[in-house]
C-alpha cells in the first residue's frame, strides 16, 4: 500500500542516527495519522484546499519539535468517495499503528471511516461535512465544523428575516447534498411555507445548464446550492442567462476566490455561510498562527476551506498532547474529552463525555463583482 505521506523528514532521520539509543529512537518515532480523502473522481476538488491548511499545521508544528519531541506523520489513502474504501482505509491505517484518523472529505468518505473507527474505537477529528448521518454523537466521532442542518437553518432563517420565502434548492446529486436538501425542505415548511422547487446536477457538472433552465422557470426569489465549485459555476453562469433574477445562497464548501476566477463579476451578490472565521482577519490569534504556518509552506493565498483544515488539524494536535508520552486511540479520545471548552485562539471547540459539540461559529460573506467578500 502506497501512502501519500506529510511529515519531516528532518526530524525524522534523526532517530536514525548511529548511536541513539533504543529508548532515545523509540521516542523520535513519528506518531502516526490517518486521512481518508477524495482524491479522484467528479468530487477531488473538495480535497484541494483543506489538504492545503492540514500541511501546514503540521510542517510548522515538527519544524517546532513535534509533540512531546514526537513528529507527526500524516499518512493519506484516496477513496474516490466510496464508503466502502473509506472504511477499508481506516482499517488499513490503525493496522499500521495510527492513534487518530483525521478530517474525512464529504460525507460518503466520512460515513465509511466512521463505521470503521466505531468498530476500532479510533477517534475520528474534524470530518469535512456537517451531514446529519455523520454529526450525530458517537464515541470516536469529534466534528469541528457545525452541521448541515445549523448551517441551512441559519441561512433559511436570514431569508425569511429578509421577507424571502420563495426559495427553491440546487445540489449535487450526492448523500451529503442530499441531506442538506432535506434540512432546508424541513425548515422551509417549519415556517409554514414549501421549498418552490429542487434540481439534482450530476456530479460533473454536464447537465448544469439543463437544470438552471428548468429551476429558472419557477422564478424563485431564492436559489440555495449545496454544489461543487465546478457545478456551482456551471449552474450560476447558465441561471443568470436565462435572465430571471434571483439570490444565490450556498452552503459552506463553495470557494468564493475560486469561484470568482471561474465566472467573474457573475459572482457579485452570491451569499456562502462560513463554519471559520475570515482567514484574512489576522487580529484573531488562530488566523495570525494559521497566516504564518500557510507563508512557511509557501502558500500565499488564504482561504476559509484551508482554514477549516488547518483548525482540524490544530485540534487534533490538542489532543495528541493531552494524550500523554505515548499517546494511543484510547488516550487520543480522553485527550479529546478533557477539553471541555478550549479556546484555540480566538475560537472555542467543546468536548466532553458524551458531547462531541466542535465549533458553534458560523457567518454569512457576500461576494462582490470583484470576488472579495463583504461580511
Amino acid at each position: 500500500m502506497r501512502y501519500k505521506k506529510i511529515h519531516l523528514l528532518a526530524s525524522t532521520l534523526a532517530a536514525f542516527t548511529l548511536g541513539f539509543s533504543a529508548a532515545a529512537q523509540a521516542q523520535t518515532q513519528p506518531l502516526v495519522i490517518g486521512q481518508t480523502y477524495v482524491q479522484t473522481g467528479p468530487l477531488a476538488s473538495l480535497s484541494t484546499e483543506p489538504l492545503i491548511g492540514i500541511r501546514a499545521m503540521f510542517t510548522t508544528l515538527n519544524a517546532n519539535g513535534g509533540i512531546h519531541g514526537r513528529p507527526v506523520e500524516l499518512r493519506q489513502l484516496d477513496d474516490a468517495y466510496d464508503p466502502a474504501k473509506g472504511s477499508e482505509n481506516v482499517k488499513t491505517f490503525v493496522k499500521d499503528g495510527a492513534v487518530g484518523i483525521l478530517m474525512p472529505i464529504g460525507t460518503s468518505s466520512t460515513a465509511g471511516a466512521l463505521k470503521a473507527a466505531n468498530e476500532l474505537k479510533v477517534p475520528v477529528v474534524g470530518p469535512y461535512t456537517g451531514a446529519g448521518p455523520v454529526v450525530k454523537f458517537s464515541e470516536y466521532g469529534f466534528p469541528v465544523r457545525i452541521s448541515f442542518d445549523e448551517e441551512y437553518s441559519r441561512i433559511v432563517n436570514h431569508l425569511f428575516t429578509i421577507g424571502i420565502s420563495s426559495i427553491a434548492f440546487a445540489a449535487n446529486d450526492n448523500p451529503g447534498a442530499r441531506s442538506a436538501r432535506d434540512s432546508t425542505e424541513k425548515f422551509i415548511a417549519e415556517r409554514g411555507e414549501k421549498m418552490v422547487g429542487s434540481v439534482a446536477i450530476k456530479n460533473d457538472g454536464s447537465d448544469a445548464a439543463e437544470r438552471a433552465a428548468e429551476l429558472a422557470k419557477l422564478k424563485p426569489k431564492a436559489v440555495v446550492l449545496a454544489a461543487t465549485n465546478e457545478v456551482a459555476a456551471k449552474f450560476i453562469t447558465a441561471y443568470r442567462a436565462t435572465g430571471t433574477q434571483t439570490a444565490f445562497y450556498s452552503f459552506s464548501f463553495l470557494n468564493g476566490q475560486k469561484l470568482f476566477q471561474d465566472i467573474q463579476k457573475d459572482v457579485a451578490g452570491v451569499v456562502i455561510s462560513q463554519v471559520v472565521p475570515s482567514p484574512w482577519n489576522s487580529a484573531m490569534p488562530v488566523i495570525a498562527e494559521y497566516q504564518a504556518a500557510m507563508k512557511k509552506i509557501g502558500a500565499t493565498e488564504f482561504s476559509y476551506a484551508s482554514l477549516e483544515g488547518y483548525v482540524a488539524a490544530k485540534v487534533m494536535v490538542e489532543g495528541l498532547k493531552r494524550a500523554g508520552p505515548k499517546p494511543t486511540a484510547e488516550s487520543l479520545q480522553k485527550g479529546l474529552e478533557s477539553f471541555k471548552t478550549l479556546d484555540i485562539g480566538g475560537i472555542a471547540v467543546a468536548y466532553r463525555p458524551g458531547e462531541h459539540r466542535g465549533l458553534t461559529f458560523s457567518e454569512l460573506s457576500m461576494l462582490k463583482a470583484d470576488g472579495r467578500y463583504l461580511r
